[in-house]
């Protein structure tokens, strides 16, 4: 029987209509979110660096993005050695650092300073390629006139601001101390030019420029450094950017430093060669036969050396006091990255 078309009935249907209505606006979708939140913004830090193969960890680090990973935009900063670095590093104008150790850390640490050696950053090893070592003038060395450390006696040996003891254990293998040479400071590019004029007749030279000093075919290496500072390590520092301001920072930083480490242990791979020479400014021939020194991939510093070595500027009156090792070297944050990127190979004993 067909409905009634009655005013009841038409004015039911307006009202289910106008519920579908407002039911329906109540669900509609919101607009679609952003495809992506914005990234947020990078911690920034300056790094203070040196253009020699030890930094390398460093330079690939930034180049590979293993910093960014971490949330961290690194710029770096270029100093002739760790001295010249060191005020910076305790001022917090750069919140890293790295390189041989020297008094003025250790009397900065004893004063207070919120600078710590965190990791390795290059250890002389028995087993690996000369990345450090004393080079005489090849006519000296041809003519016979030195062959051995002690025929230095007398002679004119350059060396670094940094380089006091190193220099005291090379001598020492000659029985001679720098008393008994002429020594002149002198930094490492002009150290080549000097054995070029004959301006020297020896030097201390890392690499790069022991493998640029043979090149120029006017040196020879007389003794490598693991003959007189074996399992010496260049330690990299944190300073007070982040030992006093933001440890956890640090902690962010050293997982990427190990990433770093991890690669440039992998040797002269073509991205390695890429990036090492941008930084060093070395073209790829001499960087294939450069010695790349070996980086605990742990990042553990060995600390019999370490003690060696203080125990030496503090019988020299270059130091005035000691300090314990746990306030020279922290290692909670090669703890902590190695926890985050799981165990490493390559341990190094801390008393080896």
């Amino acid at each position: 029987m067909a409905m009634k078309n009655t005013p009841c009935f038409t004015l039911l249907i307006v009202l289910i209509i106008l519920l579908a209505t407002i039911t329906a606006a109540c669900v509609t979708p919101a607009s679609p979110a952003p495809s992506g939140a914005p990234a947020p913004a990078l911690t920034s830090m300056k790094v203070g660096y040196q253009p020699i193969i030890s930094f390398g960890p460093l330079f690939i680090s930034k180049e590979e993005g293993f910093f960014e990973q971490q949330g961290i935009a690194v710029e770096m900063v270029k100093f002739s050695s760790a001295s010249e670095s060191l005020p910076a590093l305790i001022n917090g104008d750069i919140a890293v650092s790295g390189g041989q150790l020297n008094p003025g850390l250790i009397n900065a640490i004893h004063e207070g300073a919120h600078v710590r050696v965190v990791a390795d950053k290059g250890i002389i090893l028995s087993d690996s390629c000369t990345s450090a070592a004393i080079l005489v003038r090849r006519d000296l060395f041809e003519s016979g006139a030195v062959t051995t450390v002690s025929d230095l006696r007398g002679r004119k040996v350059a060396a670094g601001t940094d380089q006091p003891y190193t220099m005291f254990r090379a001598l020492a293998l000659g029985n001679l101390t720098t008393n008994d040479v002429e020594m002149i400071d002198m930094p490492r590019p002009s150290i080549l030019v000097a054995f070029e004029n004959g301006a020297i007749d020896a030097g201390f030279l890392m690499e790069p420029y022991i493998t640029e000093a043979v090149r120029r075919n006017k040196s020879v290496v007389l003794v490598k450094g693991y003959d007189f500072t074996p399992n010496n390590s260049n330690p990299l520092y944190y300073g007070t950017a982040i030992i006093k301001t933001n440890p956890e920072l640090g902690k962010r930083f050293m997982v990427a430093y190990l990433q770093g480490v991890r690669q440039y242990n992998q040797g002269k791979t073509e991205r390695n060669l890429e990036i090492l020479a941008k930084y060093t400014q070395l073209d790829r021939d001499v960087l294939n036969e450069t010695c790349w020194v070996y980086v605990a991939e742990n990042g553990e510093v060995p600390e019999a050396p370490v003690r060696e070595f203080m125990d030496w500027m503090y019988a020299n009156k270059k130091i005035t006091h000691t300090i314990d090792m746990d306030q020279l070297i922290d290692r909670s944050y090669v703890q902590y990255a190695n926890g985050v990127l799981g165990n490493m190979t390559g341990n190094i004993s801390q008393d080896k």
